[in-house]
């Protein structure tokens, strides 16, 4: 057996905790004795006892630190309907979005009724459809049937 000393008390309290009966057979009466003769290494187990009991409070629910509960997962009570939608849409009043939708469907149909130069007949012929399409592309078409 070797000298007990207080690098290696040291060692025994930060490996096996504050309680001397977990401490190896071979070490504990030596480590006891230098206590008696040392009580200022009294502090050693202290220190070691307050880990003790952190660790010991882990292993209590280890459940609680990997998954709450379903009780305790509840929504914050600042949630509120406002928060929600700010959550939603990030990018301002939902009525922005809206006002550019109904915008540009006005436009559209405006400009779709004005600029209508169509064939007023309510059945087309293959030519007329021919002529919808060369006129949308662009193409000069000529104007034999107005």
């Amino acid at each position: 057996m070797t000298s007990m000393n207080e690098a290696r008390f040291r060692e025994l309290a930060d490996a096996f905790g504050s309680d001397p009966s977990k401490w190896p057979e071979q070490e504990r009466q030596m480590a006891l004795q230098l206590l008696e003769a040392h009580p200022a290494l009294r502090d050693v187990l202290n220190e070691a006892a307050a880990l003790d009991f952190e660790l010991d409070a882990m292993m209590a629910a280890p459940e609680r630190a990997i998954a709450p509960a379903s009780a305790e997962v509840r929504a914050p009570a600042s949630l509120k309907l406002k928060g929600l939608m700010n959550t939603l849409w990030p990018f301002g009043g939902l009525w922005q979005p809206a006002a550019g939708l109904v915008a540009a469907s006005a436009a559209g149909f405006i400009i779709g009724v004005t600029f209508t130069d169509l064939p007023t007949e309510t059945s087309t012929t293959v030519n007329d459809q021919v002529t919808i399409v060369e006129r949308a592309l662009g193409a000069d078409v000529e104007e034999n049937f107005l």
